[in-house]
């Protein structure tokens, strides 16, 4: 089994997955993958049971907040754009798997601090299935 340290991780971002940017300045990023339970619980059960539902993927990643990294990760997906794009999350720039599917832009707060640079952090909705794969599929 691999294991991965975060600063070889990277986002890519495009119209589909030939057409893939790779996004500047990312600090870190998140997928959250997760299914729904149904209840089928019936008078005369002894104990509550369920049955798998849909699943679904959110996440979010932080960039630094400088004119490239904004207007390549900011500027062609913001929320008011109702654009899906096809996201690439990579624990690794070199090998294993990469997590793939198409996202909505569901927010982005931009966060200023006396002592440290100005960051945005990017929260989406994915919409579809959430593919993980090797690296160079």
């Amino acid at each position: 089994m691999a294991t991965y340290t975060g600063e070889n991780g990277q986002v890519s971002i495009g119209a589909d997955s030939a057409g893939q940017t790779t996004i500047a300045e990312v600090r870190s990023w998140t997928v959250e993958h997760t299914k729904d339970v149904v209840e089928d619980t019936v008078m005369g059960d002894a104990a509550r049971t369920y049955k798998a539902g849909l699943h679904q993927f959110t996440g979010s990643m932080e960039i630094l907040y400088d004119d490239t990294a904004a207007q390549l990760a900011l500027g062609h997906n913001n929320p008011d754009a109702d654009t899906t794009l096809r996201a690439e999350f990579y624990p690794s720039n070199a090998a294993g798997k990469k997590l793939a599917g198409n996202v909505l832009v569901t927010s982005i707060s931009r966060t200023s601090s006396f002592d440290d640079l100005v960051t945005a952090t990017v929260n989406f909705q994915g919409s579809g299935a959430l593919e993980i794969v090797d690296f160079g599929a």
